[in-house]
């Protein structure tokens, strides 16, 4: 059972541990609510690659998105990931 969780916790990890990823969250944290366009244009990261990125975040529930018509609106799942990288970020500068 605690290999489990170890391999739960790494995997999470690994999946907030890509630069793009990082910037979401940290905009996401910032702006609470957001599109892939706004997110896009924001981070200035063309739409296909902020996509997939956006589905690993998704896959890990570290982040939700709901559906409001034909928009797909973002934002943070995990808090204590949402925390976490912005102590890192945060304590780094």
């Amino acid at each position: 059972m605690l290999e489990n969780q170890i391999i739960q916790a790494a995997v999470l990890l690994k999946s907030i541990g890509h630069p793009i990823r990082v910037q979401i969250i940290i905009a996401l944290s910032e702006k609470s609510v957001m599109t892939v366009t706004q997110l896009s244009d924001y981070l200035n990261i063309d739409q296909p690659v902020m996509s997939l990125h956006l589905a690993v975040l998704r896959n890990q529930h570290v982040i939700q998105v709901k559906k409001e018509g034909k928009k797909s609106l973002y934002s943070i799942e995990d808090v204590s990931v949402k925390q976490i990288i912005n102590i890192i970020y945060h304590s780094r500068k």
